[in-house]
């Protein structure tokens, strides 16, 4: 299990992040732990993530190899893993879930994932791509 979770699902910015949600500055938040997400992800070391690598960290969820993430798994693994708290956990699984159906399916939620992760649409996501959405999911989320 050495490539990471989703969202990787994780979770990286190595330039300043721009942007703003709700009225909110992105150039003034960073997340650690989201780049250390996204540095487990990155199997090749290259500071981008593919579509394979993605694959990867959605299959390491995938306790039971039926091509779907529950809600469990993904908490479970999380916890597991020590990638960050249970909080952090149900907003990133609710995010990944695109069809609120309870589960992350790999056929479905996945390629939207990428597309969420991946602002460029250039078929990879960026470390710095990676941070601020990870950040904007974590900013959306009602305290």
């Amino acid at each position: 299990m050495q490539s990471l979770s989703l969202v990787v699902v994780l979770c990286l910015v190595t330039g300043s992040l721009a942007g703003h949600t709700h009225g909110i500055n992105l150039a003034d938040h960073d997340s650690e732990e989201a780049r250390n997400l996204f540095l487990l992800a990155d199997v090749d070391h290259d500071y981008m993530l593919s579509r394979t690598e993605l694959h990867s960290v959605f299959l390491d969820f995938d306790m039971n190899n039926d091509t779907i993430v529950t809600a469990d798994e993904f908490l479970s693994d999380w916890m597991a893993r020590k990638l960050g708290d249970s909080i952090e956990a149900v907003v990133l699984f609710h995010h990944l879930d695109v069809d609120r159906d309870g589960v992350i399916h790999e056929d479905t939620d996945l390629p939207w994932i990428l597309h969420f992760f991946d602002r460029d649409h250039d078929g990879l996501i960026s470390q710095a791509e990676f941070v601020v959405q990870w950040i904007k999911i974590m900013i959306s989320t009602p305290s």
